[in-house]
């Protein structure tokens, strides 16, 4: 067995747990928030995960509808992408109204970390980092589909996942600021915002999917940095000046 391949695996999904707890770690020393928003974030990410029977139906109705290849796929990439963003910044809301009292940036960028670090962690680091111990120490247990998967696609294919996670955990922040401006500054363009910009990003990624992975990749990466630029300069000027 490709001994350089099990240890990407382990490389790759042991960074996607450590990073999100890393950031969390670097709020709490560096603006004094507590670890509370990052598990309530958590949490509520989890909770949003009802969608995915959902989405099994659907798919599940579409293809037993039989479509046209063209429709059925803008269907599988919109419906997804659409209670995705229903439920998490539904998630959101739910959140920061309820469970959140303070309003405050600090409490957003924390939250904002738990739930995506937690997508990081539960969605794709678990798994990773476990195919790739098994793959070191016994690729035999690993069922003969995945495992031939594993073997056909590229080697560095883990370090595009944990690039990935990067740019989601950074969109993931910026939506949880954005449904907290909506509290902040009571302008509901700020909700639909979000719901709408998760549905875009999403959707796009999926319909793209096809035609390899750089696409979908560029779309989180641009994206991203957008709403990374945007976060930063909030915190620069209301958090990391007092």
């Amino acid at each position: 067995m490709d001994v350089t391949r099990g240890a990407v695996y382990v490389f790759s999904g042991a960074l996607e747990i450590i990073i999100p707890f890393g950031l969390g770690f670097m709020l709490k020393r560096r603006l004094g928030v507590s670890w509370r928003w990052f598990f309530v974030g958590a949490v509520m990410f989890l909770a949003s995960l009802i969608r995915f029977p959902l989405n099994q139906y659907v798919s599940s109705a579409v293809f037993t509808q039989g479509y046209g290849n063209t429709l059925t796929m803008l269907i599988l990439a919109a419906f997804p992408s659409l209670t995705a963003g229903v439920f998490e910044e539904g998630a959101r809301y739910i959140a920061y109204r309820y469970v959140i009292e303070d309003h405050g940036l600090r409490e957003g960028l924390m939250y904002g970390a738990g739930h995506g670090g937690i997508e990081s962690v539960f969605i794709v680091g678990v798994n990773v980092l476990t195919l790739g111990v098994l793959l070191l120490v016994s690729p035999s247990s690993i069922p003969q589909p995945i495992l031939g998967s594993i073997l056909m696609s590229p080697a560095y294919l883990p370090l595009v996942g944990l690039y990935e996670r990067l740019g989601s955990m950074t969109l993931q922040i910026g939506l949880s600021v954005m449904v907290l401006e909506y509290f902040r500054r009571k302008d509901v363009r700020y909700l639909v915002g979000a719901v709408a910009l998760h549905f875009l990003v999403d959707f796009v990624a999926l319909a793209t999917l096809r035609y390899g992975w750089v696409y979908p990749e560029l779309v989180i990466t641009v994206v991203a940095l957008g709403m990374g630029y945007w976060v930063l300069r909030k915190a620069r000027d209301e958090c990391l000046t007092e």
